[in-house]
C-alpha cells in the first residue's frame, strides 16, 4: 500500500488554524518544519538509519520494508509519498513525523556551529552551552576583549 502526504509548515497552519480545521483534508500533515534543505534532510533520514537518495528532484529513504520519497508538488508544497506492505495512514503519518523531528534537531544542529563560528569574527567567544529538557539549547557567549 502506499500513502501520499502533502506536508505543511506549523507555523503556516497556526496561520490559517480555522481555516485549515473548517476543511480538514484526510492526507495533509502539519509538520514543525519544511524540510527545504536537502543535505539535512539526508542527514537526518540517515540519523534514522535509513538508504538515502538524492536524484537532484526527489530525496528518497528506505528502511525496514518502508519508503518515503520526498518532492515538491505543483503548488511548491512538499508532499511525502510514502509506501510499504501493509501500510497505514496513521503509521505513514508517524514516520514521516519521526523524519520532521530528525530535521528539526539537524537544523539545531547547524545553527548551533554557525553561530559558534560567527563568534569569533564578531569578538564573543562561548562561555556555557547547556541543552535544556524540551531539548532546546542556551548558549551564553561572552566579549573576548
Amino acid at each position: 500500500m502506499s500513502v501520499t502526504l502533502k506536508l505543511r509548515s506549523e507555523a503556516l497552519a497556526q496561520l490559517n488554524a480555522a481555516t485549515i480545521a473548517a476543511h480538514a483534508q484526510p492526507g495533509v500533515v502539519t509538520v514543525r518544519t519544511r524540510m527545504r534543505h536537502r543535505d539535512l534532510l539526508a542527514r537526518a533520514l540517515t540519523g534514522l538509519r535509513a538508504q538515502v537518495t538524492d536524484d537532484g528532484t526527489s530525496v528518497v529513504a528506505a528502511w525496514e520494508g518502508r519508503r518515503i520519497t520526498f518532492g515538491y508538488g505543483a503548488d511548491g508544497v512538499q508532499v511525502a509519498h510514502v509506501d510499504g506492505p501493509g501500510l497505514t495512514e496513521a503509521e505513514a503519518t508517524r514516520l514521516v513525523l519521526s523524519v520532521d523531528e530528525a530535521y528539526a534537531a539537524e537544523v539545531q544542529r547547524a545553527v548551533l556551529a554557525r553561530l559558534k563560528e560567527r563568534a569569533g569574527q564578531a569578538g564573543m567567544r562561548v562561555e556555557s552551552e547547556r541543552v535544556n529538557a524540551d531539548q532546546s539549547i542556551s548558549v551564553t557567549l561572552a566579549a573576548t576583549s
